[in-house]
């Protein structure tokens, strides 16, 4: 599943970001001061707030699939009550690494610029 994870939220938008034609200003613009951290605060409250998201998204998903496929249970200790729950556990487990595997590639593409809007040079 991880395999699957990396190969799909990773090699397309990678080889996508890759096709994009690159800021024609940025070398115009001079380095950053010595003194300035790699990581600005606003990066912080950003990363922050992308991996809430997501976590976020995967887990009510997760919630979702499991009262979905498995009678209205969320809990493994009342899944592990129904008859033939392997299945129906399994199907919820893959529906939220689907969901994480969307929200990562959407993840990616809203990342394209760290100051231009998503919509921006589309």
């Amino acid at each position: 599943q991880i395999l699957f994870l990396i190969l799909v939220t990773d090699l397309p938008p990678s080889i996508a970001l890759r096709m994009e034609p690159g800021d024609k200003f940025i070398l115009e613009e001079g380095p950053r001061p010595k003194e300035e951290p790699v990581v600005l605060g606003w990066m912080w409250f950003s990363m922050i707030l992308n991996g809430a998201v997501l976590s976020a998204t995967s887990i009510v998903v997760c919630v979702i699939s499991l009262m979905l496929y498995c009678d209205g249970r969320v809990f493994l200790s009342d899944i592990d009550q129904l008859e033939g729950f392997q299945p129906k556990l399994m199907s919820a487990r893959t529906g939220a690494l689907i969901s994480l595997v969307w929200t990562e590639s959407v993840r990616s593409y809203t990342s394209r610029s760290l100051n231009k809007p998503v919509w921006h040079d589309l």
